[in-house]
């Protein structure tokens, strides 16, 4: 049987939250850090389009809006202005007249959305592959 693609992106989705959390034990400058797991969060998603299209092409339009949503909307904005905004507060920052904690809070609903969208995608592969 075939391994499943989507098993594969959904233990490096994982393994970033995991990853985001070691930088912040680690990493004493919270902004540092911040900007660190920010680029963490526009990378990965990237690479998964990337190494999902060279794979598979455009064929799954469904995960492909699971993973831009959380990318265009929150990983690019909120590393963006961390980095054009270098020594401001995250809580003093918007985007689009909208508080950074709240995009923040926002972003990791986002990211468990992309997850819940590569699960699914990787359950149903699985039950077809079965």
């Amino acid at each position: 049987m075939r391994r499943n693609r989507f098993l594969e992106y959904l233990v490096i989705q994982g393994l970033v939250i995991v990853a985001v959390m070691v930088i912040f034990a680690s990493i004493s400058d919270r902004q540092v850090a911040a900007t660190i797991a920010g680029v963490l969060f526009v990378a990965v998603p990237l690479g998964l389009m990337a190494w999902e299209h060279q794979r598979a092409g455009f064929k799954e339009a469904v995960w492909y809006a699971g993973v831009l949503q959380f990318w265009v909307i929150f990983a690019l904005p909120i590393l963006g202005i961390r980095l054009m905004n270098w020594g401001v507060p995250f809580d003093q920052l918007s985007f689009w007249g909208i508080p950074g904690p709240l995009l923040h809070s926002w972003s990791s609903k986002s990211y468990m959305v992309m997850i819940v969208i590569t699960a699914i995608r990787w359950f149903k592969l699985n039950k077809k592959a079965g």
